[in-house]
């Protein structure tokens, strides 16, 4: 096994982090903050204590009144104590916990009450009582929330290594068998997507109704980016369909928020794709609470009044709800074992072959958890794998970068002048045993709690910004739980990956200053430079100088190519699908397919092929997979035509593309089209109808197109598992 280290130098070196008290400057000082701070936390340790002990809701509210927090305002009428006792002793008891916590003032100070207002309140106080119930509820929470804001440095010392992960940047023999074990494994596997993030950074929005859109609805290259997640899964149980000739559904479980309307966004995607051509029951939603925003004074935030600043409490969330939400016994009972974890604003996550071997390595080992991993550019907001060796026991984990000067780090490249970290990226591309996890949730329920503070208004700011922050917790840091002695080897595991096959994400708008790392338009770039690498190295063809990053973001690329991923997903299967050939400068080749044979084109304009059988047919709405596909098969062509209109503005990473002229060809349910020896001139948009054939054929200076009844059937490509361990695949009998 190839073993990759990051910084070789670094291996046996060590970051010793101690504690430190670091300021906060505000209007009071810091030692005053400070003490006004450890004051409250040591009020609400005892009260947790107290709260404890109780065995009714009904001994919990008098303890919460006789506070004089709560009894200096209910002890007098009020609006909204003649409201509360009309309702459940539940409810009453989470408005009394926020004036327990010192919030209640700040969120009902001289206002009208009215029950609806009231009702959403409730609604998010009830949520956040019930995810932190195992702390104690809200003053639970905002005790934690004090507790992190005194821990601007880590109280521990630990010692930080650089992780030695399997190096899979190469297709050796040993990636292969990771390859084909991810794809044997494919039956066991669910696949677990965080969508709830609020995407603020991305400006997201309708454009007719300005509503704030997750991102979710982001269109990359033509598909919302939830859409072509759920591709990449479907182009891996179609690769193991066609290589073990059996058909599995792999569930599909969504942790969502309410923020900008998330969970219905993602309902509605899932709704408006016809569920992807999947069960509906093989998905499963459940949405994250949001959590109060708060100061750096620890005082909740207010977006107006009897309405809470909320943000989703972070994707470390999700192992906790999928217990809450009895998604893990849902698994258990689908006969899941192991799963996938990724997100939808990295688009380069399925590329080539890394995801297969990443979950390949993992079932081989039988390791409990393990991070998917490549080169961390310095300042990306990116979290960092290490190794954290505290007293005799080690675990491979993340730092986040919020975090990064709490632990001693600082972001700077491991080499003079380069652009690398000393600790690679965590890429949130996770594996993980389900059982594992589940009991280490129960052990960690609330992983890698953090605090990072940036600028926005509230309502007791004014018109000026102030740092507020939430708390959050990761779910990569469920890792912390899989601790063990030195002398032992690591339950958990890392692979790395060349950085453009493993994460380049879509989490902000681009801007003049930004430059284009993390914006759509900077993924789109590696996209390309993955196209380049595949027509090029894969399948031996010709094409135009490819620009460098500059000269990208200003004219675009100097060819455009994208295709389905159920083509391959592996590159190595494409080059044996596409061979030799040419494109010109400035040609468009879309392969929306996965039966293609297409062998020396040379393409100087717009070739757009679209299958809507891709990887079989449907049955009531369902995907089967087979071989009723749409197919094309093209050998020897040429295609001229006006092809992009470079005079026109473009976005190119959103498919929004104006075209002089194109040749189109859209491959109706099964169905054929066969072109070989032949020149294809001028705007052509060309539909086979399910079950027939066309045939390109030139007649004297003609081109004409015969179409008859589709005879032969069977498979387009045989696949099988060569000598060496790699995919083969033959063309059938046309």
């Amino acid at each position: 096994m190839r073993i990759y280290s990051q910084n070789k130098k670094l291996i046996g070196g060590k970051i010793l982090l101690f504690s430190f008290v670091d300021g906060n400057l505000g209007e009071m000082s810091i030692r005053q903050l400070e003490t006004q701070i450890e004051r409250q936390k040591e009020r609400l340790r005892f009260l947790l204590v107290t709260l404890k002990r109780s065995r009714s809701i009904d001994e919990k509210l008098d303890i919460l009144n006789a506070l004089p927090e709560v009894d200096g305002y209910f002890s007098f009428p009020s609006p909204l104590k003649t409201l509360l006792s009309e309702r459940a002793l539940e409810e009453e008891y989470v408005v009394k916990a926020v004036f327990a916590i010192g919030q209640g003032g700040r969120l009902f100070e001289s206002v009208e009450i009215e029950n609806e207002l009231l009702e959403s309140l409730l609604e998010d106080l009830l949520a956040l009582e019930t995810y932190y119930s195992d702390i104690g509820g809200i003053i639970g929470y905002h005790h934690l929330v004090l507790t992190l804001l005194q821990e601007t440095k880590s109280r521990d010392l630990v010692e930080l290594h650089p992780p030695e992960g399997i190096d899979i940047r190469e297709e050796t023999l040993e990636v292969r068998e990771a390859i084909l074990k991810g794809l044997l494994e494919q039956g066991t596997m669910v696949e677990l997507y965080p969508v709830g993030g609020a995407a603020d950074r991305l400006q997201l929005k309708d454009e007719k109704s300005q509503e704030k859109l997750p991102a979710a609805r982001l269109v990359f290259l033509g598909k919302p980016l939830l859409e072509g997640v759920i591709n990449d899964l479907q182009a891996r149980e179609y690769l193991h369909y066609k290589l073990f000739g059996k058909e599995v559904i792999t569930p599909i479980g969504m942790m969502t928020s309410h923020a900008h309307r998330n969970h219905e966004h993602i309902e509605e995607i899932c709704e408006q794709n016809g569920w992807f051509g999947r069960p509906k029951e093989s998905f499963r939603f459940f949405p994250q609470p949001s959590v109060p925003t708060f100061t750096r004074e620890g005082n909740w935030c207010l977006q107006k009044p009897l309405k809470l600043l909320l943000k989703p409490g972070g994707h470390g969330m999700l192992w906790k709800l999928l217990k809450q939400s009895g998604t893990f016994e849902w698994l258990k009972e689908k006969g899941s074992k192991k799963a996938l974890v990724r997100q939808i604003n990295n688009p380069m996550a399925a590329i080539d072959y890394g995801l297969l071997a990443f979950l390949g390595f993992g079932h081989l080992n039988e390791k409990c958890f393990g991070f998917a991993s490549c080169s961390r550019l310095v300042n990306a907001h990116e979290g960092m794998n290490v190794v954290k060796e505290k007293g005799e026991d080690h675990l491979l984990t993340n730092i986040e970068y919020c975090d990064f000067e709490k632990c001693g780090i600082e972001d700077k490249p491991y080499e003079e002048g380069g652009k690398y970290s000393r600790f690679p990226s965590n890429t949130n591309i996770l594996f993980a045993d389900l059982e594992a996890v589940e009991k280490g949730s129960e052990m960690l329920p609330n992983p890698g709690l953090l605090v990072n503070f940036r600028k926005e208004t509230h309502l007791h700011s004014s018109t000026q910004k102030e740092e507020i922050a939430r708390l959050e917790t990761t779910m990569q840091n469920i890792a912390d739980a899989f601790s063990v002695p030195k002398e032992k080897e690591l339950p958990t595991y890392l692979t790395f990956n060349k950085r453009r096959k493993t994460i380049s994400t879509t989490k902000r708008k681009s801007s003049a200053k930004g430059g284009m790392l993390e914006t759509p338009e900077g993924c789109y770039y590696d996209y390309m430079l993955n196209a380049k690498e595949l027509l090029e190295t894969h399948c031996q063809m010709d094409l135009p100088p490819f620009p460098d990053e500059e000269a990208f973001a200003q004219k675009g690329p100097s060819f455009l190519f994208s295709y389905h991923p159920a083509l391959g997903p592996l590159f190595s299967l494409i080059g044996q699908k596409i061979q030799g050939g040419k494109l010109e400068d400035g040609a468009e080749l879309q392969l929306e397919i996965a039966d293609l044979y297409l062998k020396n084109l040379h393409l100087n304009g717009s070739l757009l092929i679209h299958a809507t059988n891709v990887m079989g047919h449907q049955e009531e709405g369902i995907l089967r997979y087979s071989d009723k596909t749409g197919q094309c098969f093209l050998k020897n062509v040429r295609v001229e035509n006006g092809g992009i209109d470079w005079e026109e503005d473009h976005l190119f990473w959103k498919h929004e593309v104006k075209r002089r002229s194109s040749l189109t060809i859209t491959l109706r349910g099964h169905s054929q089209f066969i072109a070989e020896d032949i020149t294809l001139r001028g705007d052509y948009s060309l539909e086979v109808p399910d079950q027939m054939r066309m045939i390109a054929k030139e007649e004297g200076e003609k081109v004409v197109f015969i179409t008859e009844p589709l005879e032969k059937r069977g498979p387009f490509w045989s696949y099988k598992i060569g000598s060496d361990r790699s995919i083969q695949i033959t063309p059938a009998q046309l």
